[in-house]
């Protein structure tokens, strides 16, 4: 969808505020670390595989990067990028946290997730003992009916994902004030994955 977006509107320059970044889940529950870098570019793949770079992260994890170049928006490829200004070393972060493998698919070849695919992609879970019951996860759960409720309508408890419905857009972990809510991989996910 980000390449097709960048192919329908073609802005003419991109632009990343890497003064402060953050790490982990944002926007509430990641950390903030220093950069000190502000990139410019008129291509996207050169300037997202240049910040990658900057974290110390391969270009070829990040699942929008390919497809990106393929279809004509740009490069990753470190020998095809033309850097001005101060020189990248400078500002590589090695200790940035963050995951250094390439993204898992977890739709079937058709498009659907099947009930095999939901027992080990990564999910939303809340931490009971950190749920203020506060109801933003709710609030933010953009499926109808509800993925994260008080499906059995005791709103003294917190509420429980229901993973069938769940798109796993993560709103609710990103969003919740208590940062009660945590990304798990199940135990069948973590097996087949290691």
């Amino acid at each position: 969808m980000l390449v097709c977006l960048n192919l329908y509107i073609r802005p003419r320059l991109y632009i990343v505020d890497g003064i402060m970044a953050m790490e982990g889940n944002g926007p509430r529950n990641g950390d903030p670390v220093k950069l000190n870098v502000v990139l410019f570019s008129a291509d996207p793949i050169a300037l997202d595989a240049t910040m990658c770079r900057i974290i110390d992260l391969n270009p070829e994890f990040v699942p929008t990067l390919k497809p990106g170049k393929e279809w004509g928006l740009g490069t990753y490829l470190c020998e095809e990028i033309e850097l001005v200004g101060d020189p990248l070393e400078d500002f590589i972060n090695k200790n940035f946290k963050v995951v250094r493998s390439p993204v898992k698919s977890v739709t079937s070849p058709s498009g659907a997730i099947t009930t095999f695919k939901n027992l080990i992609s990564p999910r939303p879970v809340i931490e009971t003992d950190k749920c203020g019951q506060c109801g933003v996860c709710v609030k933010m759960c953009p499926v109808t009916p509800k993925a994260v409720d008080w499906h059995d309508g005791d709103k003294s408890r917190p509420p429980t994902h229901k993973y069938e419905r769940c798109i796993r857009c993560f709103c609710c972990q990103e969003l919740c004030p208590e940062r009660a809510i945590k990304v798990q991989i199940p135990l069948l996910g973590r097996l087949l994955y290691r």
